[in-house]
């Protein structure tokens, strides 16, 4: 009898064993998975990169008598870039940039040139060249979805400007006859606005693509030659605007 009860109490514990089993790899299929976190995109560091693109001006002349006229080129710019960004508040981006690019912006327009004293007007052919391109400029952007960064800049901007007017001299001036090129080289500082659009394609790799706006003002200019007589422009007001696709290297 006691062999009976004591076989049934092992086929118990066997049974309930084998139920406990069972349910512990229930409960462990049945477990969540857990999801990692994700990483998203961070606009943190420096960067160096170079762009290409295309340009064009939008110039006025006046000369001193009040007549002007407007001499608008188009070309290709090609240059570099570097900068730093720092990502704050979760999707903001503030960051500085240096940017330099040689054009080939160069306009040549068909004009007069007025001499008073000798009661003269003789054809010219004028010719603006604007090869460098320079700019310091802030940055602020927005992360409004990963990896894409929209911004908006601003600073100051440098371009090299050259001017030139061709025309024969007039009889009572110097060089009276011949053919001359009196010119002015100049250094113009003005102002910088722009906005773009920035894609992180890979850990270290971005595109851009980029509208800027630059503003030089009004500025007098003598153009001079030795042996020809000066020419002068009253106010010469240079603005130029660029679309520009580009890359950077992120470290």
């Amino acid at each position: 009898m006691r062999i009976r009860r004591l076989g049934i109490a092992v086929a118990f514990a066997s049974t309930a064993m084998a139920a406990a089993v069972a349910g512990a790899a229930d409960l462990a299929v049945k477990a969540p998975v857990v999801t990692p976190p994700v990483v998203l995109y961070n606009w943190t560091g420096c960067y160096v990169g170079g762009h290409v693109g295309g340009g064009f001006t939008d110039d006025t002349a006046t000369n001193r008598f009040g007549n002007s006229s407007s001499r608008d080129s188009s070309g290709f710019l090609g240059g570099g870039q570097i900068g730093c960004n720092y990502q704050f508040a979760s999707k903001w981006v503030v960051g500085a940039e240096g940017q330099g690019a040689w054009t080939s912006l160069k306009t040549t327009k068909a004009g007069t040139v007025i001499f008073p004293s000798q009661g003269v007007t003789v054809p010219s052919q004028s010719t603006v060249d604007n090869d460098f391109l320079a700019s310091v400029t802030a940055r602020l952007g927005y992360s409004f979805a990963d990896p894409w960064l929209f911004y908006v800049k601003g600073g100051a901007a440098w371009t090299n400007e050259k001017v030139d007017i061709a025309f024969t001299a007039p009889p009572g001036t110097v060089g009276a006859g011949t053919a001359v090129d009196p010119s002015e080289s100049t250094t113009r500082t003005g102002w910088t606005v722009g906005s773009g659009l920035e894609w992180a394609f890979a850990r270290n790799w971005s595109a851009t693509v980029e509208y800027d706006y630059y503003d030089f003002g009004s500025k007098a200019l003598l153009t001079t030659a030795p042996g020809a007589p000066s020419v002068s422009i009253a106010n010469f007001k240079d603005a130029i605007q660029t679309v520009t696709v580009g890359v950077n290297y992120r470290f």
